[in-house]
């Protein structure tokens, strides 16, 4: 059998050494600092030897500390990773994801870090590609495409995701300034940001909600649209976005719509992956932590079954 100390006791030393500080490490565990002091003590007197030494308000760590911390923290890690296993079966390896430039750049960043520290055992690779491509990624395990549906993808699952709506965007002091934008009139005095080199996408909405506008004299093009909200949160001007590139903005109020009025998508983003790939647990996962559900139809039906 093997002879360990108790688990608790590693885990507070682990917490301590890391932090170099009792009660950083009570605030990790939630337990109070005592406690921490308690269990760190009667693992220097299980194995005989001191592991920290007092300097000031903090503590360092002796010789055999630092020693023993490494192998700690590698136990730990390996546990972590193995009752992850066991949770989440097949969440190990790698996933990578291709994405178009727009959603690489302001959709995905938010998530992959969380992603990757509630699965340790699996590696995300974010892939990018150009924003009106239609070809699928082969180095990727799921490929998001936008398209206005003319693409041929019979050999893949293709799902679509759900249709997404364009609309103003802009900085709140552009709304809050004296004689800011307060309705579509007011955008001939403000600089509009387009993601498309032709300005189709402003066009169609000024056509619907401001046709007997004057069109606006000020107009900055970029590559795609996450340049473009990069630019809005910048005050250079008002964009048109979605609740997928401009979500995070919006909840967080760095951007806001000036005004509620938006035009249908002329395209679908869709998620394409290999038919054999339909089951597999970490496509399903990322979808899920990613915040991918709510926006797809349904994963496990396809567009087309044969």
């Amino acid at each position: 059998m093997r002879k360990l100390p108790p688990l608790s006791a590693l885990r507070a030393f682990e917490a301590a050494a890391r932090h170099r500080h009792f009660g950083r490490a009570a605030d990790e565990l939630c337990v109070t600092h005592s406690a921490i002091s308690h269990q760190v003590r009667a693992l220097e007197e299980t194995l005989k030897v001191p592991l920290f030494e007092k300097q000031g308000r903090q503590v360092q760590l002796t010789d055999a500390g630092l020693r023993l911390l490494h192998s700690v923290r590698q136990a730990l890690d390996m546990m972590a990773e193995a009752c992850s296993d066991a949770a989440h079966p097949g969440m190990r390896g790698s996933l990578k994801i291709s994405a178009p430039a727009e959603l690489a750049h302001r959709f995905f960043p938010r998530v992959i870090g969380e992603f990757s520290q509630r699965y340790p055992g699996l590696t995300v690779h974010l892939l990018v590609h150009d924003s009106d491509s239609n070809e699928i990624n082969p180095a990727a395990d799921l490929t998001i495409l936008y398209s206005m549906g003319d693409s041929d993808w019979t050999r893949y699952r293709v799902v679509p995701f759900r249709a997404i709506e364009f609309f103003p965007v802009c900085h709140p002091s552009l709304v809050e300034e004296p004689n800011g934008l307060q309705s579509p009139a007011d955008l001939v005095r403000y600089c509009l940001l387009h993601d498309d080199q032709d300005g189709k996408t402003w066009a169609t909405w000024l056509g619907i909600h401001a046709a007997a506008l004057p069109a606006p004299a000020r107009n900055l093009h970029f590559a795609h649209s996450g340049i473009a909200i990069e630019a809005a949160l910048q005050k250079s001007g008002v964009c048109l976005s979605d609740v997928l590139t401009a979500g995070d903005e919006l909840k967080s109020g760095r951007l806001i719509r000036p005004f509620p009025m938006s035009v249908p998508s002329p395209g679908h983003y869709y998620l394409v992956a290999e038919r054999r790939k339909r089951h597999e647990h970490r496509l399903a996962a990322f979808m899920q932590f990613a915040g991918l559900a709510p926006y797809i139809c349904e994963f496990d039906s396809p567009i087309d079954e044969n």
